[in-house]
């Protein structure tokens, strides 16, 4: 109870409750059986990281910091894993006769009373989230077959040649013994879980001089994990090596591979890529979808007059449509939503792509292997002999492969493919500077979709804001628009681990090539003019714009999409 008024004063203090909150909350806390400062974090009332930089500033307890405090694996001996769960603290660092503990509440007297009489030493407490609890406790103790589902083992189904052995010096065996090991299962084991319960795309195992670096991209933005010791290093690059069909010999080269791996009911698909650093072996494990996502058009964020451009050009049965943006844009996904919406028995759809990144039913699915010489080109050549009504080529990136693609698209194919353009309307620029002759692009070119993504306002912690004019302009929003806009900022709550973001959404331009455009190209006119006529004849509108669009709406902030778009509206 005097724990309870504590935390609630310095929190109406610090002007994040007020005294009839408080009231409410203790009184509502109590009848839950839970303390004061979870039941406020649990309920949204108040910001976990709120009230940890309270407790910090009243109480001058550190807050926890995974560069300060990197994973000890020995320290998993002096507490065992029971009663670092049971009394809500993990063991960070020793030093001097002190044991500094992560707790979610530091304020627990109780458990660290019990916690000292255990080790026989001093406990410091530091004060963390719930997440980085839980974080802390996969680093030092592993994931058990036991917990929440989560198996022992990650099955592996891998393909690929092993790289040349290397000169290096290496006891083979020693690496086979280590990375099978269970400190290294589980190791592993444990990123893969925290990666794929984040729904994270990537992950990325970095070495430093001290430590090995855990991070993992989250709706487009690294998130760091607790730091790990240099000892496990080797373990951990070896285990994914092995399960990659890499070849753990080989140190001093850039290696790939691919792995399968299954946690719990879902099954996940890897691939892995290596690379000699200063400090010994960075790897970069892209997450890839098991199944194509079941999205429409809407859902990823589009208009219902956009869609409307989109369904009729792909209801035609030849032609080239065209996808671009820079790479972890979402180019791919909304290329398979299309597909999705093609996706019939009747048809046959072939796919050519660098990796496979979602799997369909229905449809035929190449991957390349350029070691095997099958580039974009060749595997293009040999589609065109399979009897393909639609084909999705996952980048056009050269002269020869964008020369096949506007043939097959002439001799009666549906083609749907990606490039690497900063908008819609320098798409054609680009075509034309690839040596495909504008009357050509204007005869098979019917669609060009740009897109950027943007994260999502969280729907839990989002706040209503005022922008200030100079922001209204750069995004073009008059008074009267702002008038009736609702406008969002992002705050940061549990339910978005406090980012103040949930999941993503696409920004777009879509261009329909109508007939004034395929004048405008055919008479190769600049891009501000095949702009206007898009404008005139179909309602285009360029990135900015549909930022600004959902900015309105409340759907994501400015400081987000500017962050995505800078080009000025013409």
């Amino acid at each position: 109870m005097i724990l309870r008024k504590r935390i609630g004063e310095m929190l109406v203090e610090a002007g994040l409750l007020s005294e009839e909150q408080l009231g409410e909350a203790i009184s509502a806390a109590r009848q839950k059986g839970v303390k004061l400062g979870r039941f406020l974090i649990h309920e949204g009332i108040v910001r976990e990281r709120e009230v940890n930089d309270v407790l910090s500033r009243q109480l001058r307890i550190e807050v926890y910091r995974p560069e300060r405090f990197p994973v000890e694996a020995d320290l998993s001996k002096l507490v065992p894993a029971s009663v670092a769960a049971r009394q809500q603290a993990v063991p960070l660092k020793r030093e001097d006769g002190v044991l500094f503990v992560a707790m979610p509440d530091p304020t627990d007297i109780m458990a660290m009373d019990t916690l000292q009489e255990k080790v026989q030493m001093e406990v410091e407490p530091i004060i963390c989230t719930e997440q980085e609890f839980d974080e802390l406790m996969g680093g030092l103790y592993g994931i058990a077959a036991d917990s929440g589902g989560i198996p022992q083992d990650i099955e592996d189904i891998a393909y690929g040649e092993e790289e040349e052995d290397s000169s290096d010096e290496t006891d083979l065996k020693n690496l086979q013994d280590i990375a099978e090991g269970q400190t290294a299962v589980r190791n592993v084991n444990w990123i893969l879980v925290q990666a794929v319960r984040s729904g994270a795309s990537d992950v990325h195992i970095s070495p430093e001089r001290n430590h090995v670096r855990l991070r993992i991209r989250v709706d487009g933005i690294l998130k760091e994990l607790p730091t790990l010791p240099k000892v496990m290093e080797a373990s951990i690059v070896s285990r994914l090596k092995i399960l990659a069909r890499m070849d753990i010999s080989v140190r001093r080269k850039p290696q790939d591979g691919r792995m399968t791996a299954r946690i719990g009911e879902k099954e996940i698909h890897l691939r892995v890529s290596s690379m000699p650093t200063l400090h010994g072996e960075n790897m970069v494990l892209r997450i890839l979808g098991s199944n194509a996502p079941v999205s429409t058009f809407d859902m990823l964020g589009m208009h219902a007059p956009d869609i409307e451009k989109i369904e009729r050009v792909i209801k035609r049965p030849n032609g080239l449509v065209l996808n671009t943006g820079p790479t972890g844009s979402g180019k791919t996904t909304t290329l398979y939503t299309i597909l999705a919406q093609l996706n019939r028995p009747e048809v046959n759809i072939i796919t050519v792509e660098d990796p496979v990144e979602y799997r369909m039913e229905r449809i035929r699915q190449v991957e390349l292997n350029t070691r095997m010489g099958m580039t974009f080109a060749s595997s293009l050549r040999a589609i065109l002999r399979q009897d393909p009504d639609i084909i999705m080529v996952g980048e056009i990136r050269d002269q020869e492969t964008a020369s096949i693609a506007v043939q097959a698209s002439l001799t009666g194919h549906l083609v749907l493919s990606t490039m690497h353009t900063n908008s819609a309307v320098s798409t054609v620029s680009r075509l034309i500077d690839m040596g495909i002759e504008p009357f050509l692009i204007s005869s098979v070119l019917g669609l060009v979709i740009a897109q950027r993504l943007v994260r999502r306002v969280c729907p839990q912690c989002g706040q209503a804001c005022t922008p200030d004019d100079e922001a209204l302009a750069f995004w073009g929003i008059t008074p009267d628009d702002a008038g009736k806009a609702d406008f969002r900022t992002a705050a940061g709550c549990r339910h978005c681990r406090q980012t103040g973001y949930r999941g993503r959404l696409g920004i777009y331009e879509i261009l329909e090539i109508t007939e004034g455009v395929k004048s405008a190209i055919l008479h190769r006119e600049g891009e501000g003019a095949i702009t206007r006529v898009a404008r005139r004849e179909s309602g285009f509108s360029v990135l900015r714009e549909d930022g600004a669009d959902k900015i309105r709406r409340g759907l994501t902030t400015m400081e987000e999409a500017a962050s995505v778009v800078t080009a000025a509206v013409d």
